[in-house]
């Protein structure tokens, strides 16, 4: 374990800095939230066990995302029989898949804030209360004096609208 408070602060001030990245990745591989973000506590464990074998030289997230991976692999053991895992195969494909491809996902991430800087007010209230906030519809409809159809419909367009938008910007950037 590493005992000397300044490896402790570069490993509190790298899991700061990376654990959006990094929870997405594990989410990514796992179907329920709530298992993602278990999973995270844990390979933050394994981390801050294993820390003093990390080499500064090389990048931190992709080190961390070896031990995420292995702990998706023992949450999957513990899971076995529930019926919304995926086989290992499918877990491979996915976590090989999502290192791939995260340059063009943190790119979409920007865009998105982007994109949600250009709706209304009470549309950005709207996104934030339902995905970020994760508030319930029973919540959202008394908040906004919605009818749950007005509530979904709206929902339904600013998640078009939002995607619209990120597809026009990665065009217009050559990104698509």
């Amino acid at each position: 374990m590493p005992d000397s408070p300044s490896s402790t602060e570069t490993l509190v001030l790298l899991l700061t800095q990376h654990q959006e990245p990094l929870f997405r990745y594990i989410f990514s591989l796992v179907p329920r939230e709530a298992d993602a973000r278990d999973i995270l506590q844990e390979t933050s464990l394994a981390l801050y066990r294993k820390f003093d074998q990390y080499d500064p030289a090389r990048p931190f997230l992709p080190w961390a995302y070896r031990f995420a991976y292995l702990q998706v692999q023992k949450h999957r053991e513990k899971s076995a029989r529930s019926p919304l895992l995926f086989s290992e195969d499918v877990i491979d494909l996915l976590a090989s898949e999502r290192t791939h491809i995260e340059p063009q996902l943190d790119e979409r991430l920007r865009l998105l804030d982007a994109c949600l800087q250009k709706l209304t007010p009470l549309d950005q209230e709207l996104v934030t209360s339902r995905y970020a906030q994760r508030q319930s519809a029973e919540e959202m409809m008394s908040r906004f004096s919605l009818s749950r159809r007005t509530l979904f419909r709206n929902l339904e367009l600013l998640r078009q609208r939002l995607h619209e938008c990120v597809s026009r910007q990665l065009q217009t950037e050559g990104l698509a």
